[in-house]
């Protein structure tokens, strides 16, 4: 989908048709700008005016058109796999994005992992919506109540710990805010046979202490 164009001819109301036809939309849904205005003597010494404008579709119509897109692929596809995952959509104009909250008990599937089903849907979302409309901006998911920024962090500082656990044999404390990264925690050690985790304290100030173990 083209999102602006540029466009010269004698009169506006004749580049507006022509920007509404180019651009599939209605006159509201335009802003237009006036680049340049030019007068010449025509045929015969009558004068004769060109102008120039560019033409782009207003945020609210481009962000629209798209988040529409984007939630009819998503509603279908957790419809056909039987996910019960509600959306919320929120248009940010000054961004020029679109965020789509996902929320339901099946939304744990798609952030096990720090989210790497959640990163591959929105990326074939993204594409679906740009087959169709064309590159335009950014459709991003995210998961109510969840950091996977955080979760993708606590993850590669569990990962160090645990080679520096097998490497000096000396434990390790990690801070955990929840208890879902307490369980991302606890899954990514429990594979370990020669290492345990010992959960201590409680609200903000529980951790978690890897330790060697001989066993």
């Amino acid at each position: 989908m083209v999102l602006e164009k540029e466009l010269e001819g004698k009169s506006l109301d004749q580049l507006l048709e022509v920007a509404c036809q180019e651009l599939g939309c209605m006159p509201e849904d335009l802003e237009l700008e006036i680049l340049e205005v030019t007068s010449s003597s025509g045929l015969l010494g009558m004068p004769s005016k060109k102008i120039k404008i560019k033409a782009k579709l207003k945020p609210d119509k481009m962000l629209s058109e798209r988040a529409n897109k984007a939630l009819t692929f998503l509603k279908d596809l957790f419809y056909y796999t039987d996910f019960q995952i509600e959306t919320q959509t929120n248009l940010l104009k000054d961004k020029l994005q679109i965020e789509i909250l996902l929320k339901g008990e099946d939304l744990k599937y798609l952030v096990q992992n720090g989210g790497e089903v959640l990163s591959a849907l929105e990326f074939l979302t993204n594409k679906i919506v740009a087959k169709s409309l064309g590159v335009g901006p950014k459709i991003v998911l995210k998961p109510e109540g969840i950091n996977l920024e955080r979760e993708k962090r606590l993850i590669s500082a569990v990962k160090r710990a645990i080679e520096k656990v097998k490497t000096t044999k000396e434990p390790q404390i990690i801070k955990v805010g929840s208890q879902r990264e307490e369980r991302i925690v606890l899954n990514l050690v429990k594979p370990e046979k020669n290492i345990e985790a010992v959960v201590e304290g409680e609200g903000k100030q529980k951790k978690v202490i890897l330790q060697w173990t001989n066993s």
